[in-house]
């Protein structure tokens, strides 16, 4: 599969809305409280918002004959918010090409260090790729405890 990671353009926004919204629609009650998913598939669909991040922070996408397979978003701190693949293209070096060129990115724009949220589905990603996992507070939702993850890298 000979695919290419490059970064955003305009003309990607509509296929990022759209594989974003998929991405929390799908995999969001694993990982998202019912409130959280409600935001991010609102965002998925907030162009002014996409806009402001394709100017302000790096945002890189892997493409297969023009349809995004996956995206990653990283501002000009280092911090991660997101990295994620395509339902239909798990386990296929996807996500590794990406944080690859997330890390040389961050090379080129002096980053020392990466930061970012981690939930169950990504701690194991995240600490093959060399971050320490730190344990964060524990929270009462709804009458159940919920335990958050950071993670952090230095470069």
């Amino acid at each position: 599969m000979k695919y290419k990671v490059s970064r955003a353009i305009d003309s990607d926004l509509p296929l990022m809305q759209r594989l974003f919204y998929q991405t929390v629609t799908s995999y969001g009650s694993a990982i998202f409280t019912k409130a959280e998913i409600k935001i991010y598939s609102r965002l998925a669909t907030n162009k002014a918002y996409w806009q402001k991040k394709f100017e302000e922070d790096f945002i890189y996408n892997v493409k297969l004959n023009g349809e995004i397979l996956g995206s990653f978003s990283m501002d000009k701190n280092g911090t991660i918010e997101y990295i994620f693949v395509h339902m239909n293209y798990h386990g296929k070096g996807i996500a590794t090409a990406l944080y690859e060129t997330m890390e040389e990115v961050a090379g080129k724009a002096n980053i020392k260090t990466l930061t970012t949220r981690v939930n169950l589905m990504t701690k194991d990603f995240f600490q093959r790729n060399g971050f320490d996992i730190i344990k964060n507070a524990v929270k009462v939702v709804g009458g159940e405890e919920v335990v958050t993850y950071s993670g952090v890298k230095k470069l």
